[in-house]
């Protein structure tokens, strides 16, 4: 990112001086950085880099006084350079210069494509990063091309705060739009290079992670750690001698900018809200619009927002219970109608109230205790089954930040009263019975699309008033997940209304939405796998022996006939 701010004699002169620094050896590239700093001081103090070619690795600082100033010299050979450059080797000291404005002094088509290879990795590490930080939802984020300067600007400050220095004063005008587009000129022809690798797509300004490319950051195999070696080793001993007159530089720049603005009217102009905050250019859609990773939005917000106040409203809000997670019921009473919606809060599941579901499905079952991870499944599995037919509530708003999703309320009877009415009652009523085989085609069809519900209670579905079947909660819903955990758990688990009833009844159940699973396409395996004893013994706590031996048989005696009438 080049800006010409040197004159032409200043120029020459560093120009001249840079080869004398570099004695015999021969220059392979040079710039000027850190200009906004030098050219405000009235005794102007150059920062220069010097790339050489040499077979020894060299790092050597020095500083020198010449006619209109003083200029420090950074000398650096080229194979250290370029592998700060492909793997930031010395940590990013060399590439950090060529983040903000430079100025070449010797050979600018070296500098600019090594300043768009540097750019095209940062970024590339910051989608893997946010690829890693949200697994469930980031096929969906919506990344400003923003972000990825002021992540990286971010990063380099939280590892060496004083360098903050330089990238405030970058913006210490009265506009950053000037500014940002110099900075961004590297990053967005990186941009456009894996635009072409199909890492990442470009639309309405913003910027998405491709399927393939999340797909390959998840299969990668964790990068190996290895030893230092002494080529490595002796580089690191002469960095040492070198580092500490850098970092006297840099402290004697941050001392003359504290002592410039002293006034903390004057500290508060040049503060820097995007570092500090660089999820606030991260997106993800919903149906209020577009909202930001770094969004704090409270219920009370959410309600000023959506239904502004005026004299005819009345809003209430009414636990409806959740162990583990709080969930509200939001009803607003509007022009003599009544609109209702859930709030989830997902909490991290820590103490005792974790301790019990660990307990009860101790080495079968894992569960995602973390918020924001159960936040993110929630959404990500939503959406991902309300585009392909299935019926899930809508996600009305989602606040990351404190960790709250607004969604429909669904208008039905719950399914675990089905069962219950289904083990209680003398004769069984056949729409009962139809509802459980619906269901099972339901779960079929969530199966067909490789997602695993992970929590298929029967109170986690609803049947709706038009009959439809909704699954509700979807935060331990996983692609690729344990199928035949599903079967077992939504079969065993109604098992255990049956304390009372025959053998007969669960056999009748077992048999509904065994049928209802094979005939939408559900996998004949994962009906064999539920009857398994490591998640019969999970429910045998409270689940009757009868029933789950009655479960169980019907699950192990497939009829071959009627699976081959299932397959065609």
């Amino acid at each position: 990112m080049t800006g010409k701010v040197l004159d032409n004699s200043t120029r020459n002169e560093i120009h001249a001086l840079c080869r004398e620094e570099a004695s015999s050896l021969n220059i392979v590239a040079a710039l000027c950085y850190d200009l906004f700093m030098c050219i405000q001081d009235d005794t102007p103090h150059f920062n220069v880099l010097i790339i050489v070619d040499s077979p020894k690795i060299i790092l050597r600082y020095r500083t020198k006084p010449f006619k209109v100033g003083e200029a420090s010299f950074l000398i650096v050979d080229r194979k250290t350079f370029e592998k700060d450059v492909a793997s930031d080797w010395l940590g990013g000291l060399l590439v950090e210069n060529m983040l903000t404005p430079y100025e070449p002094i010797i050979n600018k088509d070296f500098l600019w494509e090594r300043e768009v290879q540097a750019k095209k990795r940062l970024i590339t590490e910051t989608l893997d990063n946010l690829i890693l930080e949200y697994p469930e939802i980031s096929q969906e984020l919506l990344i400003k091309p923003e972000y990825f300067v002021f992540e990286a600007m971010a990063r380099k400050a939280s590892l060496y705060p004083p360098v903050m220095y330089k990238f405030l004063k970058v913006f210490e005008t009265a506009s950053k739009i000037e500014p940002l587009s110099r900075l961004m000129n590297g990053f967005d022809v990186a941009l456009e290079i894996l635009a072409k690798e199909g890492c990442i797509k470009q639309f309405d300004g913003f910027i998405k992670i491709t399927a393939r490319h999340i797909e390959f950051v998840r299969k990668r195999k964790k990068r190996t750690l290895f030893i230092l070696k002494s080529a490595r080793n002796l580089f690191l001993r002469h960095s040492l001698e070198v580092f500490p007159k850098m970092v006297r530089s840099v402290l004697e720049d941050y001392g003359r900018y504290v002592e410039h603005f002293r006034d903390p009217e004057s500290l508060k102009m040049i503060r820097l809200p995007e570092l500090e905050e660089t999820k606030k250019h991260i997106f993800i859609p919903t149906p209020l619009g577009l909202v930001s990773l770094s969004d704090k939005i409270t219920i009370e917000d959410f309600v000023k927002k959506v239904f502004p106040e005026n004299r005819d409203s009345k809003v209430d809000l009414e636990k409806l219970g959740g162990a583990l997670n709080a969930v509200y019921s939001l009803k607003i009473h509007r022009f003599g109608k009544e609109q209702k919606i859930v709030v989830k809060v997902f909490k991290d599941w820590y103490g005792w109230k974790w301790f019990p579901l660990k307990l009860w499905a101790f080495g079968t079952r894992g569960f995602s205790i973390l918020g924001k991870s159960r936040l993110e499944r929630e959404y990500a599995n939503n959406l991902y089954l309300s585009k392909n037919g299935c019926n899930v509530p809508l996600i009305i708003h989602i606040s990351p930040n404190e960790r709250l999703i607004f969604q429909e309320f669904i208008d039905g009877e719950s399914l675990s009263n089905i069962v219950k009415k289904i083990y209680s009652s003398k004769q069984i009523e056949p729409n009962l019975i139809e509802t459980i085989k619906q269901v099972g085609s339901e779960i079929a069809k969530v199966h067909r699309l490789n997602l695993a519900l992970g929590d298929c209670k029967p109170e986690n579905i609803v049947v709706g008033s038009d009959g439809k079947i909704w699954f509700l909660d979807l935060e331990q819903a996983e692609k690729g997940g344990d199928q035949a955990w599903d079967l077992a758990e939504f079969l065993f688990y109604s098992g255990h209304y049956g304390l009372l009833s025959s053998a007969d009844v669960a056999q009748k159940v077992t048999g509904a939405f065994v049928d209802g699973y094979l005939e939408a396409g559900g996998s004949a395996e994962n009906v064999r796998k539920a009857r398994s004893p490591r998640y019969i013994k999970v429910f045998s706590f409270f689940t009757p022996p009868h029933i789950l031996l009655a479960i169980s048989s019907v699950c192990g005696k497939l009829d071959e006939q009627k699976l081959e009438t299932y397959i065609k």
